[in-house]
C-alpha cells in the first residue's frame, strides 16, 4: 500500500532540516539502499536505516502538510537538525512515495477493542516484555487524580532502580555501542511529574522528582560516573524541575526544611566527583519560597532591582523559573512587575503581547530596546499573535539597534542578557536539551527567521535585515540564521579567528560540515583547535566532541588535497593520546582508510 501523506515532502524541504554535509550524507545512504521497513501510520513514517552498527537505526519522524514537524533517530547524532539516518528516511519517501507502506494508527487499531480484549492483549504483551509491568505501574501511580490526592512514588522509585541495573547499564558508544537508554528512560520517568506541575500540584511533582533522584545518585556515585556523562545533564534538569515544583508547592516549613537537608546532602556528595550543577538552586527555592520581602514588593509593582547581587547566576535562573511559574499562574502583572525589575525588557514586550496590550507592547520596545535581539524577540511574538504589520514595524525598527553600541550600560543589561530569552510555557521547563533529551525537532528560527513565514513583506525586509544582523555587535543567532540563509561566507567571516565566541558548538559544527570546500584552512584550524582543548582539558565525557570536530577537520584537509597531511596529523594525536582509552577508538575511526 502507499504511503499515506496528502502533500509529499519536497528535496528541499529535507534540505532545510540538516546541514549540507550531513544531506549528503544522508543522500548517499539512501542511493546505497541503506533505508528499509518505511511505515507511514497517520502522519508518522517509521524506518529502519543500515548503519555502523550491527543492528539498525531507527527513525521516526512526524510529517505534516509536507513538513518534518518533529523527528528522533537511535543514533548518537546531537549536532543540529536531522541526522543523516532522517535525511536517508525522508529522501527514500520523496523520491518513491509508494516505497512507505501505510498502516493503521496504534489509535486505530485499539478503538474498537472491548476492555477485556485490551486488557488480554496488554497482559499477553507483558509476559514477553516484563518492563512494560513497570511502566505501567508507574504510569497509574503517577496519574492526576481527582480532589488532589496524594501520589504513591514507590513504583517510580521501584522502575528507577530497574533502569539503572538494566542490561544497558555500561554501554557508551565509544565502546561500539550507542549511548546507554538509562538516562533517557529516566527523564521520562522525571516527566510524569509535569501534569502535576501543571496543574499546580508542586507537592505531588516533588515526590515524584525525588523519587527519581535518589536512586539515580546512589546508583552514580556507586560506580556509573566514570561513564555516564548524560547523568551531569540529568542533574541539572532534575535541579531545574525541582526548583519548579518547590515554587508551585504547599510544603510546610518542616518539610520544606527536611527536604533541603536532602538536596544539601546529594549536592555534598555530587561535588566530590565534579558536578557542581546538581541540586542547590532547588535547595534555594525551598528556602525562600516566595516570602522575601524584597521580592513580594517588586511583585507588588515596586521599584527594583532584582536581584540584589546581578553575579549571582543561580538566583537569576532561579527568577526565570519565577517568572515561568507567575506565568503559569496567570499572574500577568506580577510577571510584567519582575520582568521590568530585573531589566528583561523583551520579555516586559513578549507578556504584554500576550495580554493582548499591542500597542503597549510596541511602545515598549520603541522606549527601550538597545538590543537587536529584544526587536526581535518582540517581533516573534507579534507574528505568532498573528500581528504582522507590527511585527515588520518592530523589525524595522531594531535594524537601528544592529551594529550600534548598546546604551543601556550597566549591571541591568548583564543581568537580564544571563536570565536569557523569553521562555515557553510551563512544561517546558527550563530544561537543557542534549543527546538523550527525548525526540528532536527540526531548528525552530528565532528572531529573523521567524519573520519570513508572513511571505508577503518579508523579500522587502531580509537585506535589510540581514545586513543589520551581519553588522551587529550582539547577536547569539547571527551563525545558524546565516547558514539557514546558506551564508557561509558571511558566517564564516562573523566567527573569524576568535576562540572566545559564544556561538553554540552544534551550531559551528554545522558550519564547519558546510564550509570545508572554500574555507579549508579555516575549517581545519578552528576544528583542530576546538578538538584539542577538550583532549588537553581531559573532558573524557565529550571526547566524542572533540572527536566529531577532528572529523570536520579531516574532511578539510580532503578537500584541500591534503590528505597525506591529514595521516600524519591524526597518527600523531593516536600516539599522543594512546593510555587515554575512551578517545583511543573515536581517533582510529578518523584514519583515512578506517
Amino acid at each position: 500500500m502507499g504511503t499515506s501523506t496528502r502533500k509529499p515532502i519536497s528535496v528541499a524541504e529535507i534540505r532545510r532540516l540538516a546541514g549540507p554535509e550531513v544531506f549528503a550524507r544522508g543522500d548517499e545512504y539512501r542511493r546505497r539502499d541503506a533505508v528499509s521497513d518505511l511505515v507511514m501510520r497517520g502522519d508518522t513514517l517509521t524506518a529502519a536505516v543500515a548503519g555502523s552498527e550491527i543492528d539498525p537505526y531507527r527513525v521516526s519522524i512526524r510529517i505534516a502538510r509536507g513538513k518534518a514537524t518533529a523527528f528522533s533517530c537511535t543514533c548518537p547524532y546531537e549536532w543540529g537538525g536531522a541526522c543523516k539516518h532522517v535525511v536517508a528516511a525522508l529522501l527514500t519517501l520523496a523520491d518513491d512515495p509508494g516505497s512507505a507502506v501505510a498502516r493503521p494508527t496504534l489509535d486505530a487499531l485499539l478503538s474498537p477493542l472491548s476492555a477485556e480484549a485490551l486488557r488480554d492483549l496488554i497482559l499477553r504483551r507483558a509476559e514477553e516484555d516484563p518492563d512494560l509491568n513497570g511502566w505501567i505501574e508507574a504510569d497509574l501511580a503517577t496519574a492526576l487524580r481527582p480532589g488532589g490526592a496524594p501520589v504513591d512514588t514507590t513504583a517510580v522509585s521501584a522502575r528507577a532502580r530497574a533502569v539503572l541495573s538494566g542490561p544497558s547499564r555500561h554501554r557508551d558508544f565509544w565502546d561500539g555501542y550507542r549511548p546507554s537508554g538509562n538516562a533517557d528512560a529516566l527523564r521520562h520517568l522525571a516527566d510524569k511529574a509535569v501534569p502535576h506541575m501543571e496543574a499546580g500540584d508542586g507537592r505531588s511533582a516533588l515526590r515524584i522528582l525525588e523519587a527519581v533522584a535518589e536512586p539515580v545518585i546512589e546508583d552514580w556515585l556507586g560506580g556509573g560516573y566514570e561513564t555516564d556523562e548524560e547523568f551531569y545533564l540529568l542533574f541539572h534538569d532534575l535541579g531545574r524541575m525541582m526548583a519548579e515544583a518547590a515554587l508551585l508547592s504547599d510544603l510546610d516549613g518542616g518539610e520544606r526544611e527536611a527536604l533541603v537537608d536532602t538536596l544539601e546532602g546529594w549536592d555534598a556528595e555530587l561535588y566530590d566527583y565534579g558536578v557542581e550543577d546538581g541540586f542547590g538552586i532547588a535547595a534555594r527555592a525551598l528556602e525562600q519560597g516566595w516570602d522575601d520581602p524584597a521580592l513580594n514588593a517588586i511583585l507588588e509593582g515596586g521599584t527594583g532591582p532584582w536581584p540584589a547581587d546581578d553575579e549571582d547566576l543561580t538566583e537569576l535562573e532561579l527568577t526565570a523559573i519565577r517568572l515561568r511559574v507567575l506565568d503559569a499562574r496567570g499572574h500577568g502583572d506580577a510577571y510584567l512587575n519582575l520582568a521590568r525589575a530585573v531589566g528583561a525588557e523583551a520579555r516586559v514586550a513578549t507578556m504584554l503581547v500576550r495580554l493582548g496590550r499591542i500597542a503597549e507592547a510596541v511602545a515598549h520596545g520603541s522606549a527601550r530596546f538597545t538590543l537587536p535581539d529584544e526587536a526581535l524577540d518582540l517581533a516573534r511574538a507579534l507574528m505568532e499573535a498573528g500581528r504582522s504589520d507590527e511585527a515588520f514595524h518592530v523589525a524595522e525598527a531594531g535594524l537601528g539597534l544592529a551594529g550600534g553600541r548598546c546604551r543601556r550600560q550597566g549591571r541591568r543589561t548583564v543581568a537580564s542578557r544571563r536570565l536569557g530569552p523569553p521562555p515557553g510555557p510551563l512544561a517546558a521547563r527550563g530544561r537543557r536539551r542534549g543527546r538523550a533529551h527525548g525526540p528532536r525537532h527540526p531548528r525552530r528560527p528565532r528572531g529573523l527567521p521567524a519573520l519570513a513565514v508572513a511571505g508577503e513583506g518579508w523579500d522587502r525586509l531580509k537585506p535589510d535585515l540581514l545586513a543589520g544582523l551581519i553588522a551587529a555587535e550582539s547577536a547569539p543567532d547571527r551563525i545558524e540564521i546565516l547558514l539557514d540563509e546558506g551564508m557561509i561566507d558571511e558566517a564564516v567571516a562573523a566567527i573569524g579567528e576568535a576562540t572566545g565566541y559564544d556561538t553554540p558548538e552544534p551550531v559551528t559544527l554545522r558550519l564547519l560540515e558546510a564550509a570545508p570546500g572554500r574555507h579549508s584552512d579555516w575549517v581545519i584550524r578552528t576544528a583542530e583547535r576546538k578538538a584539542v582543548a577538550i583532549i588537553d582539558q581531559g573532558q573524557a565525557g565529550r571526547y566524542d566532541v572533540a572527536a566529531a570536530f577532528l572529523a570536520c577537520a579531516a574532511r578539510a584537509y580532503d578537500a584541500a588535497g591534503r590528505i597525506d597531511d591529514w595521516t600524519v596529523r591524526i597518527e600523531d594525536l593516536i600516539a599522543t593520546h594512546r593510555r587515554k582509552h575512551k578517545l583511543s577508538p573515536l581517533l582510529a575511526a578518523l584514519r583515512y582508510d578506517a
